[in-house]
């Protein structure tokens, strides 16, 4: 099975019948699963356009769209796209595969761009950082969250997690590593722990990290 193809992130995926940790990702429109992301903007008064990489079914975007003028969505998955057609119509929303394509937006266009739990899903974590850098403007946010897979509470997670596309569950030095070498500069972090559609704060099974484009761009070796 190639983890990379559409095929692969289908209905079956998001409700769990195989593939995924998930059992129904519809439980997951929920305020809070996304509060600390509107948080985030809210606080750092970001507007303008917004882009959610791996947009699932647009709950997330849904929750930004008050705050913005456009809202933009990408999946890999064409069944994640028809339901976030449904939540958000006024999404503009396109199917990428980020491990082939680049992001088909002029560069410097959003103003925020958010990627959760969705680069561990990619081939390189560096190259698709640097993908998303590109289309951030000068000073523009980015707000990721990956799972860990070097903390005790990543390790433990690690062995519950079904989901065989996790292909580049990065450690976290390595993560911050690779932030600093892309030429991110993280604003704060924290950890959690996912169970099902809740966080809990505080436990390091994953980390979620506002950072803000530099203006330097490293050119990948």
């Amino acid at each position: 099975m190639n983890n990379s193809s559409q095929d692969f992130f289908s209905k079956d995926y998001f409700f769990g019948k195989k593939h995924s940790s998930y059992f129904n990702y519809s439980r997951w429109d929920n305020d809070r699963y996304w509060k600390s992301i509107i948080k985030v903007a809210k606080e750092y008064k970001i507007n303008g356009r917004a882009l959610d990489v791996g947009c699932a079914f647009g709950f997330l975007l849904k929750r930004l769209n008050p705050y913005f003028d456009e809202v933009y969505g990408i999946d890999i998955s064409d069944f994640a796209l028809q339901q976030a057609k449904k939540q958000v119509p006024q999404a503009k929303l396109k199917k990428i595969n980020l491990n082939t394509q680049e992001i088909p937006y002029p560069d410097g266009y959003f103003d925020l761009i958010t990627a959760l739990d969705v680069l561990e899903h990619t081939e390189s974590i560096e190259k698709s950082l640097h993908k998303i850098k590109l289309k951030l403007s000068n000073n523009g946010y980015l707000i990721l969250s990956v799972p860990l897979k070097d903390t005790w509470a990543g390790k433990i997670s690690h062995l519950f997690d079904k989901d065989s596309s996790h292909v580049s569950v990065p450690a976290k030095n390595e993560l911050f590593e690779i932030l600093e070498k892309v030429g991110l500069k993280i604003l704060k972090k924290k950890y959690f722990l996912s169970i099902l559609f809740f966080k809990f704060k505080g436990i390091p099974a994953k980390i979620e990290i506002v950072l803000q484009k530099n203006k330097a761009l490293p050119t990948l070796a």
